[in-house]
């Protein structure tokens, strides 16, 4: 029988590969309509901010980069059309960043075809069984998170 910490290691293990598979996916759904893995990632960030738009530093936050290199996904994000870029009425030296018509459908689009791949690769599993590792997964994270767990005397 393997011991405890054997098995959390394989866990850690089967989640890691499964993340970088889903990362592969996501990035092969990507390619389709010439995006990385981060330009998604940006554009969903822009999106999250709602209609007003977003400033690059909320894009920065969202996405765990500095506000240079959110300027540069941005900046990227308008040469494609995606975003477009508007003087923040809040502040004057601000800019606010918003999806343009093309850049809301590529990240529709983008979201449906993800969807459709997590879709088929779940098809045929119990419903149960998907539903016990997503509360295992959450649980999992849950204790990992805790204070204590980073500890080991």
């Amino acid at each position: 029988m393997t011991d405890r910490s054997e098995l959390a290691l394989q866990l850690a293990e089967a989640i890691a590969e499964t993340d970088a598979a889903i990362e592969r996916s996501g990035d092969r759904a990507y390619r389709t309509y010439q995006l990385s893995h981060r330009a998604h990632a940006a554009l969903c960030a822009v999106d999250q901010e709602g209609p007003d738009g977003a400033r690059p530093k909320d894009v920065a936050d969202r996405l765990g980069v500095s506000r240079a290199a959110a300027t540069t996904f941005i900046q990227r994000l308008e040469a494609k059309g995606w975003v477009e870029t508007t003087p923040d009425p809040q502040d004057d030296r601000g800019v606010r960043v918003a999806l343009t018509r093309r850049g809301m459908e590529v990240v529709l689009r983008v979201g449906h075809l993800e969807r459709r791949l997590a879709a088929r690769a779940i098809e045929g599993m119990p419903a149960s069984a998907i539903l016990r590792t997503v509360h295992l997964l959450q649980e999992f994270r849950r204790r990992l998170s805790e204070k204590h767990i980073g500890v080991v005397p």
